[in-house]
């Protein structure tokens, strides 16, 4: 058994060096300055602009259809300072009936919607989340906890915004005119 540990020995200790020599080895042709590089590589953000759903909304294609989109409902999951959400959700109907299409960065997930549907939403006269949160700071703000840990869902339906903001135990429900920004209620 003490022969072996030699053998091992030398068998890891060339494994290492392997290792380390091909980090290190540089193909013929090519010098390296000398210290570490730094790479930046681009990180997408996990949050959607409503621009940037409206557009993707005007481009998505139901297969049973090529009647125009109405929406009736708009949510955005998780919204920040700047009106921009990790999930974007429109309750359409079109053609083939109404539906709940749901926007995240991993693209859209259809479901059926079964509900009586509200009035429409004229998406070109409603004020956008970013013009929303621009507008309505101080109100918005006020209602922010200390801890930072607040987590803020909007809601569009009848010509109404709905601002919940869950901090910890309580919650706070802001509504706001959608043509106009102007704030209504706080709760």
């Amino acid at each position: 058994m003490n022969r072996n540990i030699p053998a091992v020995f030398a068998i890891s200790a060339l494994i290492v060096l392997i290792l380390c020599g091909a980090c290190t080895f540089l193909p013929s042709g090519e010098t390296k300055e000398g210290g570490l590089t730094q790479v930046t590589i681009p990180v997408e953000t996990s949050r959607i602009s409503f621009e940037e759903a409206k557009q993707k909304l005007e481009e998505y294609q139901i297969k049973e259809t090529t009647d125009g989109k109405t929406v009736y409902y708009i949510i955005a999951k998780d919204v920040d300072e700047s009106g921009n959400a990790t999930s974007w959700v429109f309750g359409i109907n079109q053609g083939a009936g109404a539906r709940l299409l749901v926007l995240d960065r991993t693209g859209w997930t259809v479901f059926p919607w079964s509900t009586r549907v509200p009035e429409i939403i004229a998406l070109d006269r409603v004020v956008s989340p970013n013009t929303l949160f621009t507008q309505n700071k101080a109100a918005i703000l006020t209602s922010v906890s200390q801890t930072g840990t607040d987590r803020r869902d909007l809601e569009l339906q009848q010509g109404t915004y709905t601002l919940t903001i869950y901090s910890g135990s309580t919650n706070r429900i802001l509504t706001f005119n959608a043509t106009t920004g102007a704030l209504m209620t706080q709760i």
